[in-house]
């Protein structure tokens, strides 16, 4: 049965004409006749009838009113098709094609990070298994993920770097370099141990992570390490493997102070690369490069005092004057900004030394048990360490003797200090200096303080980093690095994400109504 339309005239004017027809077999001809006449109709009132006459050729077909409809199940879309796409967009569905758990724990850390236990169930509320086609197997399975996402960690790495290539995220030949520590809450895994803490944390064990991206941000090497290792230890390590794993034969790297020696700096230069780094406050001092009235000259007007010693303006709060050596290029700097921004601090630092200090010889005055001197001195001394006045105030204990209102007489202490003025003000002939040092004979001074001001990017990757490794509760180092490896992977993901949208700071994906 069809719509069947007629065309007829009357007093030269054309008129349209519907009618319901069916066709029939006569003989070995095929003939239409009608059901129903209907007449003129209008353009829509035609085409709903067609809509009726072909719904009714189809078995399975329903037809009823929107409130009608009940939704019995749903599953979440929007944004981890979104964070889908990404994972593909440089092949890393085909890389880890069998392993469905890698993306589900990759975008479940951008989107609403869960232990590895609760991953399957996730997963499986989202759209995630239709997009890979794929079930997901037991919920322990994704353990044994991680112990298979480690064995390719290496090739990982190079399938990225050669996706960077080809995306033009790699083309600078500029990388950046730091390491970053994560601690446990359990103490089994062989990697963990105690070490320098840049969490606060030294009363857990922990592992040391060392992080290469690119200018972009996108993380090219990582590596776990056990929790003691020191940052200077890492370099020459490094360099090996940017050379061997990815074949780089000329690079850049930027890395913090903290990875600055004598020895990392000739092995840098012996694999021909270059490198762009800063000198801490005590290296700046055995330079020589400072003018006995430095101090004087940061006063008053400062910009004139420094041009007509030679320094040029890189911004209206920055100076620097180059040196060049045999050894590389040392590049000294005065900010203003962090020169007032140090005075400042040091005035507070100082004020809650000295109430902290008043506070406590109160308390020891008034103890009703003995102290103790040990615990006593290292109070202190820990007090004026995280303050950095440790090296300023000499301090001694005198014992006293107190009597308490019971009538016992207990061991106590007096705190009697002074400031070494002489310690405070070499401190401050400091404040507001900075000094990069390089062996890159092509960048300009200003280039270089460039390059090292936009290492903040891979402090901004740690911090999202260490925003889905903790918790720890992993034992085996395969295992934790396995974790890293996803962790590194969600980085990506949401870098990659940021490059699109823009999202600037944004630190992860907790709803979807929130992004889209």
């Amino acid at each position: 049965m069809f719509l069947k339309k007629s065309q007829k005239k009357y007093k030269e004017k054309g008129y349209d004409y519907y009618a319901l027809t069916e066709s029939y077999r006569e003989g070995s001809k095929v003939k239409h006749r009608n059901i129903a006449k209907l007449g003129a109709l209008s353009p829509e009132q035609a085409e709903r009838i067609r809509l009726v006459l072909k719904i009714q050729r189809i078995d399975n077909a329903y037809v009823g009113d929107l409130s009608d409809v009940v939704v019995k199940k749903h599953y979440r879309f929007l944004d981890v098709a979104v964070m889908d796409y990404f994972w593909r967009q440089f092949e890393l569905d085909s890389f880890f094609s069998g392993i469905p758990y890698a993306e589900a724990m990759a975008l479940n850390h951008c989107l609403d990070p869960l232990t590895k236990i609760h991953i399957k169930e996730w997963a499986e509320a989202t759209v995630l298994p239709r997009l890979l086609k794929t079930e997901f197997p037991d919920e322990y399975e994704v353990y044994r993920a991680l112990d298979q996402i480690n064995k390719r960690g290496d090739e990982l790495q190079q399938h990225l770097y050669r996706q960077y290539i080809k995306s033009g995220y790699a083309a600078e030949n500029t990388v950046f370099y730091d390491i970053t520590s994560s601690y446990f809450e359990g103490t089994k895994c062989v990697l963990a141990a105690y070490g320098y803490s840049r969490d606060h944390r030294s009363d857990r064990k922990q592992v040391v992570i060392a992080l290469v991206i690119t200018p972009d941000g996108y993380p090219l090497y990582w590596e776990v390490m056990p929790g003691n290792t020191p940052d200077v230890t890492t370099v020459s390590e490094l360099l090996e493997k940017i050379k061997v794993r990815f074949g780089i034969e000329k690079c850049l790297l930027v890395f913090d102070r903290g990875m600055v020696s004598a020895d990392n700096l000739k092995a840098v230069a012996a694999h021909k690369f270059t490198y762009i780094s800063a000198m801490d406050k005590d290296e700046i001092r055995t330079l020589g490069l400072l003018e006995p009235e430095f101090p004087q000259l940061i006063t008053g007007n400062w910009e004139e005092n420094l041009q007509d010693k030679g320094f040029h303006a890189y911004s209206r709060n920055l100076f620097y004057r180059e040196h060049v050596h045999a050894g590389g290029r040392h590049i000294l700097a005065f900010n203003s900004y962090l020169y007032r921004e140090q005075q400042q601090s040091r005035e507070i630092r100082l004020k809650k030394a000295k109430e902290f200090l008043a506070a406590y010889n109160l308390e020891l005055s008034r103890a009703q048990k003995s102290r103790n001197r040990e615990t006593t001195e290292r109070k202190i001394t820990s007090k004026l360490r995280h303050w950095q006045l440790h090296k300023v105030f000499e301090w001694q204990l005198n014992p006293i003797a107190i009597e308490t209102v019971k009538g016992r007489q207990v061991k106590s202490f007096e705190i009697s200090y002074t400031v070494n003025e002489e310690k405070l003000n070499t401190q401050a002939q400091l404040d507001g200096i900075l000094c990069f040092v390089t062996n890159d004979t092509a960048q300009t001074p200003g280039q270089v303080i460039h390059y090292y001001r936009r290492k903040n990017i891979i402090e901004d990757a740690f911090r999202e980093l260490n925003s889905y490794l903790r918790p720890f509760h992993l034992p085996r180092k395969e295992r934790v690095k396995g974790h890293v490896t996803i962790c590194a992977l969600s980085v990506r993901c949401v870098t990659i994400y940021r490059t699109h949208v823009r999202l600037g700071s944004t630190n992860r994906f907790r709803s979807p109504h929130h992004y889209f």
